[in-house]
C-alpha cells in the first residue's frame, strides 16, 4: 500500500524515495528523492508518481520499504523544545508559517501538487510585500516556494518549518594545521576578533597535538590532574622562548612569553583541555577508579535487579558507628569499651531489615556472618538476651535466602564460601562487590544512613565537629552494649512497621491492598511471589550457623571442652568418650562454630554430619558468663588476668610480712626459753595431761573473769544511784 512517510530504498542504496504527499483519488503522490535533497536548505518540488509506477518498483528485487524517521526535533512538543534552549527555533517556526499559511490550506496543496500551480497566488503574495519596510518580509516566489517544498517533504506539518539543519551549525568547521594569516579566531569577538579584549589567535591542529602532549605528560608525571596545572605547563612549553647563556660556566635559562597574538588565552586552552580530557576521566584521577565509580560513575541498574520477591536477595554490609559504648563490668568511672561495628541485612525486594549484629570485630567476614545467621533465625530467643519479651517481638523475619550480596573481603575465597552455603543451605548466588563499593548495594548503604541518624542524638555520639574545649564523646559513653542492642532493635522494628515503600508494590500487593510498610510487603511477597520463602525453623539451626560461621578451634580435656578461657559439656562429648580419651591419652582439638553475642552455646559437627551443641559448664546457675556476649566477656577475662596477676603480687607481700610476724613470734619464744636447759630425751614427754588441765583451769578463769566484767558492765545505770559506790562495796562485801 502506498501512503504517506512510506520510505522506499533499493540494496545497493542507488534508490532511497520518500513519499510526503498521496492522492488517493488520482492514485498520485508526490515523491522527493532523499539521496537529492541531502545536506540541502532549499528543497525542490517533489515528483508526481502513479501508484502503479511505485507497487512496481517495490516488488522489483532488492528493493525494501518501511516507515521514513523524520528528526526527532518534529515531534517534540513546543515546552520539550524550549527545555532544549530551542526557543530560537519556535521563533523562527512561526514566522514562518505566519508567512506561509495562506498556501497551507489542502486544496492548495493538492493544486501546487497534482494541478495547474499556484503561481498566482505566490505572486499576490509578493505584489503585497514588494513595499513593504520590513526587511525581512518574502519579496521573492522562491522563498516561498522553497518554505512550501519544505513543509510537505516534511509531512504538512508546523514543525515541518522548524530549522532542523541548524544543529550541525559549525560541524563544518575544520581547523587549519598550522597558525597563519587564515588562522581566525572563531567566537563573539566578530570578524578578525576585532571585538574581543583578547587579542589572541585561533586553535590550529598543532596547538591541539601540543595539549594532548601535555595531557599525557601531567597524567604521567603528577599524581594529581588540574586543569590549572596543565595550563601552566602548556604556555611553559608552548608559549615561551627559552634563551640559554651561560654565565661563568654556569648554564642560565631564560623564559620569554609570545606576544599575545601568537597565544592562545586561558579560556581557549581550558576548553580544548576538556575536549581532548574529559570529565570522567578528570574525576577518576581527581578521586581515585574507586570513588570515581562508587560517586559518580552513571548508574543504570538498581539492586532490585533479578530479584523475584522477598527473601530471594539479602544484602548486607557494616559501618563503624558514631557512638561511644559504656563497658558495664566497671563502675568506678565511666570507660568506654570503644565504638561498635554495625553489620546489617536488607531484604532488597522489601527493603526490610532482616538481621543485624553489634560487635567490635571487623569489618570483616566474621562480623558478616553473624549478622547472616541473626538474619535467618528467629528472633525471639535473640531479642530475650537483650530484654524483649518473646510475646512483644515484632519481628517476622526467619528466612533463608536464595541469594547474598557482600563486600568481597579477604578473609575467604569466593568458592569456598559459595561451596559451604550450596552445600549447607542450598543458597544458589554468593554476590562480592568490590570492596568499599556501597554503590552496589544501595539499599543496605541506604539503611545506615537511617540508623547512624538516630544514633547521633545519645550519649556518647561523635559530632560532626568538636571544639577544642569541648569533652570528648568517649568520656560521656552512657549506653552500654545491651542497651545499645535493645536501641538499634526498636529503631529497625518501627522502621520496618512505618517507612512508606509504596514505590516497592507490585500488581499483586496492590489488589490485596496491602500496607505499604516494608514488613507488610514482606510478609506479603513471601505468600505471593515465594510460596511461604524458607523458614529456618524447617532447618536445623546448627546447619544454619555451620553454615555462615568461621571455623574456630576448642580443646577436649578430661574435665570439659575449653574454649576462649570458658568450659563447655555436652552429653554427647561424655557419651563418644572424649573426656576419658583426653584424661588417659591427653587433650585434643575439634573444630567449633560460635554466635559471638552469645556465649552460652558452642556448635560441633560430627563426622557422622550431625550438628551438637556443647553448653556453657553452670554449676548451681552460678555461672557468671551466661548469655553475655563474646567481646564484653574478652575484657572482662581480660580484666580477670589483671586481677589475678596483681593478686600474685599482693599474695608476695602478704606472705613476706607473714614471715617476718612469723621470725618475730619464734624470737620471743626463744628468749623465753633461753635459761632452760637443753631437752634430749627421745621418747614421749610425761606430764603432758597435767599441764594440759592446767591450761584448761587457766583458761576457765580467764573466761569467768571476761563474763563477770561484762555482766557488770550490763548492770550499770545510765543515770547514777543515791548510794555511793563506797557503801555500796561495803554493802556487797
Amino acid at each position: 500500500m502506498i501512503y504517506q512517510s512510506l520510505q522506499i530504498s533499493s540494496a545497493d542504496g542507488e534508490v532511497d524515495l520518500l513519499v510526503c504527499h498521496v492522492h488517493f483519488g488520482r492514485k498520485l503522490a508526490a515523491v522527493v528523492d532523499l539521496k537529492v535533497i541531502e545536506g540541502r536548505s532549499n528543497l525542490p518540488k517533489p515528483k508526481i508518481w502513479k501508484f502503479n509506477e511505485l507497487t512496481e518498483l517495490v516488488k522489483q528485487k532488492g528493493y525494501t520499504t518501511q516507515q521514513f524517521s523524520y528528526p526527532a526535533e518534529m515531534s517534540f512538543s513546543d515546552r520539550e523544545l524550549k527545555e532544549q534552549k530551542r526557543q530560537t527555533w519556535i521563533a523562527k517556526r512561526d514566522e514562518k508559517h505566519r508567512r506561509l499559511a495562506p498556501l497551507t490550506s489542502d486544496a492548495l496543496i493538492e493544486q501546487y501538487l497534482y494541478g495547474d500551480g499556484i503561481a498566482d497566488e505566490v505572486m499576490s503574495l509578493v505584489a503585497e510585500n514588494i513595499h513593504s519596510d520590513d526587511e525581512a518580509a518574502w519579496k521573492t516566489k522562491g522563498a516561498y516556494y522553497s518554505a512550501l517544498n519544505r513543509y510537505i517533504t516534511f509531512g504538512c506539518t508546523i514543525n515541518a518549518l522548524l530549522p532542523v539543519r541548524l544543529k550541525a551549525c559549525g560541524s563544518n568547521y575544520l581547523h587549519i594545521d598550522k597558525p597563519g594569516p587564515n588562522n581566525v579566531k572563531r567566537g563573539r569577538g566578530g570578524k578578525d576578533n576585532r571585538n574581543s579584549r583578547s587579542k589572541s589567535m585561533g586553535v590550529t591542529e598543532l596547538h591541539k597535538k601540543a595539549l594532548r602532549q601535555v595531557v599525557a605528560f601531567v597524567k604521567k608525571t603528577f599524581r594529581k590532574f588540574t586543569y590549572s596545572k596543565a595550563i601552566e605547563v602548556y604556555q611553559l612549553n608552548f608559549e615561551n622562548h627559552v634563551v640559554e647563556r651561560e654565565i661563568e660556566g654556569e648554564l642560565h635559562r631564560t623564559y620569554i612569553p609570545f606576544e599575545e597574538h601568537e597565544c592562545l588565552s586561558d579560556e581557549q586552552v581550558r576548553y580544548h583541555l576538556k575536549q581532548i580530557f574529559t570529565k570522567a576521566e578528570y574525576l577518576k584521577i581527581k578521586y581515585g577508579n574507586l570513588a570515581y565509580e562508587k560517586d559518580y560513575a552513571d548508574r543504570q541498574g538498581s539492586s532490585h535487579d533479578g530479584v523475584i520477591g522477598a527473601s530471594y536477595r539479602y544484602e548486607i554490609d557494616a559501618t563503624i558507628l558514631d557512638v561511644y559504648v559504656r563497658y558495664p563490668y566497671d563502675t568506678t568511672g565511666q570507660f568506654t569499651m570503644g565504638r561498635p561495628v554495625l553489620y546489617l541485612v536488607i531484604d532488597v525486594a522489601s527493603t526490610m531489615y532482616v538481621g543485624f549484629y553489634l560487635g567490635f570485630d571487623g569489618p570483616n567476614w566474621q562480623g558478616a556472618s553473624q549478622a547472616l545467621v541473626n538474619a535467618c533465625m528467629d528472633k525471639k530467643e535473640f531479642c530475650a538476651r537483650f530484654g524483649v519479651p518473646p510475646d512483644d517481638v515484632n519481628w517476622p523475619s526467619a528466612h533463608i535466602p536464595v541469594q547474598v550480596t557482600i563486600d568481597n573481603g579477604p578473609e575467604y575465597k569466593d568458592g569456598l564460601i559459595q561451596s559451604i552455603l550450596r552445600s549447607e543451605l542450598g543458597i544458589r548466588a554468593f554476590n562480592f562487590t568490590a570492596v568499599f563499593r556501597g554503590d552496589a548495594k544501595g539499599c543496605v548503604e541506604r539503611a545506615f544512613g537511617v540508623l547512624n541518624g538516630v544514633i547521633h542524638f545519645i550519649a556518647g555520639a561523635i559530632p560532626k565537629l568538636v571544639g577544642r574545649d569541648e569533652q570528648h564523646p568517649s568520656n560521656r559513653a552512657e549506653y552500654d552494649l545491651d542497651a545499645l542492642h535493645r536501641l538499634i532493635y526498636e529503631e529497625i522494628v518501627f522502621r520496618n512497621n512505618s517507612a512508606d515503600r509504596i514505590g516497592k508494590m507490585d500488581i499483586n500487593a496492590i489488589r490485596a491492598n496491602t500496607d505499604i510498610t516494608p514488613q507488610a510487603l514482606f510478609l506479603q511477597s513471601l505468600k505471593q511471589e515465594m510460596n511461604g520463602g524458607r523458614p529456618s525453623k524447617d532447618v536445623e539451626p546448627g546447619r544454619i550457623r555451620w553454615a555462615f560461621l568461621p571455623e574456630e578451634t576448642a580443646s577436649v580435656r578430661g574435665d570439659g571442652i575449653y574454649f576462649e578461657g570458658l568450659v563447655y559439656h555436652s552429653d554427647f562429648a561424655k557419651q563418644a568418650g572424649w573426656y576419658t580419651k583426653a584424661k588417659h591419652h591427653g587433650a585434643f582439638k575439634i573444630a567449633v562454630k560460635r554466635t559471638k553475642d552469645w556465649t552460652s552455646q558452642i556448635w560441633h559437627k560430627t563426622p557422622d554430619g550431625e550438628y551438637v551443641y556443647f553448653h556453657l559448664k553452670n554449676v548451681n546457675d552460678e555461672s557468671p558468663f551466661l548469655d553475655m556476649h563474646w567481646e564484653p566477656l574478652l575484657h572482662l577475662l581480660e580484666q580477670f588476668k589483671d586481677k589475678k596477676h596483681q593478686n600474685r603480687l599482693n599474695r608476695k607481700k602478704l606472705m613476706a610480712f607473714k614471715q617476718g610476724v612469723i621470725d618475730r613470734i619464734e624470737a620471743i619464744n626463744q628468749e623465753q626459753l633461753a635459761g632452760a636447759p637443753e631437752n634430749t630425751r627421745k621418747s614421749i614427754q610425761p606430764g603432758i595431761k597435767s599441764r594440759q588441765q592446767v591450761q584448761k583451769t587457766l583458761e576457765q578463769l580467764l573466761h569467768a573473769v571476761e563474763l563477770h566484767s561484762a555482766l557488770m558492765d550490763e548492770a550499770t545505770p545510765e543515770t547514777p544511784i543515791q548510794n555511793s559506790p563506797d557503801d555500796l562495796d561495803k554493802k556487797l562485801f
